[in-house]
């Protein structure tokens, strides 16, 4: 394979290199989900399939046509599946300290922050992303909640102090 060839090869997918950027930047670096590439990846397989078999670019060139949004896919995937086991975890040291705080001073915190350094070290996020923190609500007269976006913009996790309990929510 010459220069030229490369430099061909390369112009074919640059299109394809581009979206599995924009597709990573969003659901691994914004979002820790897999929402956009959940929905954008089979469709682009899909296209990626007819389009090298209508017009038979050679073997090379419809493998990286199909094989990048399907390694785009993988990689979102796993880690979503990262991203939620950390979540998860951090979620249960968030829990453990409010109810230590509780235990301590008679009331939940009214804001996250109050469990740093005696509880936590540091408040943790949910989710090592853009848009991975924790939600905290204790609101007077109002039951303390902590939630996490799962998988935005609407799928959030709540952990119910008063009943010990998580739900979802949307």
């Amino acid at each position: 394979m010459g220069v030229a060839d490369v430099r061909a090869f390369y112009r074919s997918i640059r299109g394809s290199l581009g979206a599995a950027a924009a597709l990573l930047f969003w659901d691994v670096v914004m979002t820790g989900s897999f929402l956009m590439s959940m929905i954008f990846c089979p469709i682009w397989i899909l296209i990626s399939l007819l389009k090298s078999t209508i017009q038979l670019p050679g073997r090379r060139l419809a493998l990286a046509r199909v094989g990048i949004p399907v390694a785009t896919l993988a990689i979102v995937w796993a880690n979503d599946a990262v991203q939620l086991r950390i979540a998860e975890a951090n979620a249960r040291r968030v829990v453990a300290a409010c109810e230590a705080y509780h235990v301590d001073e008679g009331r939940f915190p009214r804001k996250l922050e109050e469990l740093a350094p005696r509880y936590l070290e540091s408040v943790p996020l949910a989710k090592h992303c853009m848009m991975g923190g924790f939600f905290y609500s204790n609101s007077q007269g109002g039951k303390p909640m902590l939630f996490w976006v799962v998988v935005p913009p609407y799928l959030r996790k709540i952990y119910h102090f008063d009943t010990r309990t998580w739900s979802y929510l949307d």
